[in-house]
């Protein structure tokens, strides 16, 4: 499926935690492959970011959403 990220062309947030199962870098990579691709890193999050770096996840959440939607 890597093959077909540069076929996407809607804007996406990949988003990555330190301490996630998924790769972080690999994540990144992800990013840099959509065409309208953006990477957030959780520094302090693991697979559930969202919980555990709740305040690096939904800052960067919410500036992805707002330059979106500009």
């Amino acid at each position: 499926v890597s093959k077909e990220l540069k076929n996407i062309n809607v804007p996406c947030l990949v988003i990555g935690a330190t301490y996630d199962t998924m790769d972080p870098k690999y994540m990144e990579w992800m990013s840099e492959q959509l065409p309208k691709g953006e990477f957030l890193l959780c520094p302090n999050g693991s697979h559930f970011c969202y919980y555990d770096d709740q305040q690096t996840y939904f800052k960067g959440l919410i500036k992805f959403i707002k330059k979106v939607n500009q």
